[in-house]
């Protein structure tokens, strides 16, 4: 059994490469990264915050310190899919000869030929409640909607974005103490868990249950320096950050002993 995973070289990417490979232990595993930027993340000045802390401190500067990461393969050795051409990425993703892809973070869209090739489909994981929040930064836009409670959910892909049929949501208490990197952190926790059972039963030939979604629904962009503005929350704090690094990097005993304390 092939599983593919594709994610996001970035903290939440690695959060998700860690919790999928101590869960997926049974299947050969290959890991595989987008690395596209978009010109909105530069353009923004909030935008550009996050990238600092997500990407260019957790990966760039302090993965880079660390040659070794016991329990996750190392993200300098997940392969870039700068696209997904059918000469280009696709080809490297399917050269893997994937049964299940799941997707956590991933900013590429799978083009029809790629979910036709993975026989036992792609589970993505979609920091939103859908179909209600579809798209970019679904997140933010569920606590600048003051939503109660934040949705991830989980859904096998199809031809549209943010549409296929529904496998399971994790929910997540908004909480007004604590940051936008906290609340995306404890998103893809709990759906990332979800997708892993999905996949695991993929795997066994019993395919879990999955809804139809509603055609209906919302489809969200890149904030702007206003929404940003208008958001509740802090972006980041420096104990929620130091605690994201501390699960994303730490060995795997030593984040389940902090977890159940």
């Amino acid at each position: 059994m092939r599983i593919a995973i594709c994610v996001k070289k970035d903290i939440y990417g690695l959060l998700a490469a860690r919790i999928l490979a101590a869960a997926l232990g049974f299947a050969q595993l290959r890991f595989f990264c987008s690395v596209k930027t978009r010109d909105a993340e530069n353009a923004v000045p909030a935008l550009r915050l996050m990238k600092l802390l997500e990407r260019e401190v957790a990966i760039d500067a302090l993965a880079a310190q660390q040659p070794e990461m016991p329990g996750v393969p190392h993200p300098d050795h997940w392969v870039p899919l700068p696209d997904l051409r059918a000469d280009g990425g696709a080809r490297t993703l399917l050269d893997f000869r994937p049964d299940i892809v799941i997707s956590a973070r991933f900013s590429l869209i799978f083009p029809q030929r790629v979910i036709d090739a993975v026989p036992r489909g792609i589970v993505n994981v979609h920091p939103g409640m859908l179909p209600g929040y579809r798209g970019l930064f679904a997140p933010f836009w569920q606590i600048l909607h003051k939503e109660p409670e934040l949705g991830c959910t989980v859904h096998l892909v199809d031809r549209g974005i943010d549409t296929g049929p529904i496998l399971g949501v994790a929910r997540v208490p908004f909480h007004p103490a604590r940051s936008l990197m906290w609340h995306t952190a404890a998103l893809y926790r709990g759906g990332v868990g979800i997708a892993a059972g999905a996949a695991a039963s993929l795997a066994r030939g019993t395919p879990p249950e999955a809804h139809r979604q509603p055609a209906a629904g919302d489809y969200y962009r890149f904030p702007s320096a206003e929404d940003f503005a208008a958001l509740p929350v802090r972006i980041s704090d420096p104990l929620d950050y130091a605690a994201l690094l501390e699960e994303a990097f730490a060995p795997p005993l030593l984040a389940a002993r902090d977890r159940a304390a």
